[in-house]
């Protein structure tokens, strides 16, 4: 199998369970690696599923440089699952053996599986998702979405056995998360991923229109973020995206993940007061400029395109050159556009919040999300006059 035209790899293929439609209209890709113990429940929540024709899903799973009895799992089950199952195996070379490639692996298979306008959606291998997950993506495809992210919870039966710091801390940045989002759904509103929202790009619940992921390339073999990757890629090309309340899934809290960088390593640095949180969070003045400088530039371009913005002052308040600016307007998308202009500017560079600053943030963000909600500010124009002193810092 040839993931793109540099890299290629053997894969060991077979075709499991019950027999299905020869291309598919939803196909499941499951990077696996070493979940002997946890694969069944995986497949069993799949086949689980209501209101699907089972003979019209197909599930791949992607065995990654497995050393333990996964394989075995699979074929003892694979005669009870009411779909028709796609098993893949691989040993990756120590440079492409990450969560990247084998789910890269996984969503290619699954790309060559399914029809042309059918559903490529995926998850992990310690993951269950609800009974509705696949009938509430294509609910949420059907309204016009080209891409779904579904809401990720921790099994609160493994958070319960952490410790009481990393406990609370959790807690802290989960807070800051949905505040976050939250702003964000209110400053800089998207007519296909309206509040009530979230801001999860999370592979342990992603799904994508089988034409949305050819026209992107696939899916970004990155080591570490390759699920974030893939709803930049589709921000990149003004595709839409919608972040799902209604599909959800829950997700193992161990802290002896199978992927670096995954999310047993952020709940195992909870612990580690100078380690920066999740990348998701940013210093909350950041966040509100990012979000308000998107809504204002997404303006200019949609009232006059690049000329609008070259013309517009812009290239000092980002510190950006006028001849730097004028190269990345010459995009065809907004989106790609954006992402040129958030790597340039140095007033737009990633600012992470530290568990040391958490909580202060976390006041920072509570009273900056309530400016918003009351109308405090002049989204399209100068700050109003508050007393927040959020407001004010604005």
């Amino acid at each position: 199998m040839t993931a793109n035209s540099h890299v290629s790899f053997s894969l060991r293929a077979e075709t499991l369970g019950r027999h299905a439609a020869a291309t598919p209209s939803a196909v499941v890709a499951v990077p696996v690696k070493d979940e002997e113990a946890r694969i069944e429940s995986c497949l069993l929540a799949l086949a689980g599923q209501t209101d699907v024709d089972f003979g019209d899903l197909a599930v791949v799973l992607l065995l990654n440089n497995c050393r333990d009895c996964t394989r075995a799992r699979i074929h003892a089950l694979a005669d009870q699952l009411p779909f028709r199952l796609e098993l893949r195996e691989v040993d990756l070379p120590p440079a492409y053996a990450n969560a990247g490639w084998a789910r890269r692996l996984a969503m290619e298979a699954a790309a060559d599986l399914v029809a042309p306008d059918g559903l490529i959606l995926t998850t992990d291998a310690d993951t269950l998702v609800e009974t509705d997950w696949v009938a509430a993506n294509r609910r949420e495809i059907a309204a016009g979405a080209d891409a779904v992210a579904g809401y990720v919870m921790a099994d609160p039966t493994e958070l319960i056995e952490l410790p009481p710091e990393i406990l609370e801390r959790g807690s802290l940045e989960w807070e800051f998360q949905q505040l976050g989002a939250e702003m964000v759904a209110r400053v800089d509103p998207d007519p296909y991923d309206p509040w009530p929202c979230h801001n999860q790009n999370c592979g342990a619940s992603a799904a994508i229109t089988a034409a949305t992921y050819r026209r992107i390339g696939g899916l970004p073999p990155r080591a570490v973020g390759e699920d974030r990757a893939l709803f930049e890629m589709v921000r990149r090309v003004d595709g839409r995206i919608r972040h799902s309340l209604d599909v959800q899934v829950v997700t193992s809290a161990r802290t002896d993940g199978r992927a670096l960088g995954g999310l047993s390593d952020a709940i195992r640095l909870r612990g580690e007061p100078d380690h920066a949180c999740d990348e998701m969070l940013e210093l909350t003045i950041v966040t509100f400029r990012r979000a308000l400088w998107r809504r204002r530039l997404r303006a200019l371009w949609t009232a006059g395109g690049a000329q609008a913005i070259c013309d517009s002052g812009w290239a000092d308040r980002l510190r950006v050159s006028p001849r730097d600016l004028r190269r990345a307007c010459e995009h065809r998308c907004f989106g790609e556009m954006w992402a040129e202009i958030q790597a340039l500017s140095p007033r737009l560079k990633r600012q992470l919040v530290t568990g040391r600053g958490l909580r202060r943030e976390l006041r920072r963000m509570r009273r900056m999300v309530e400016a918003v909600r009351s109308g405090a500010m002049d989204l399209d124009g100068p700050v109003a006059a508050s007393k927040s002193p959020a407001v004010q810092a604005a």
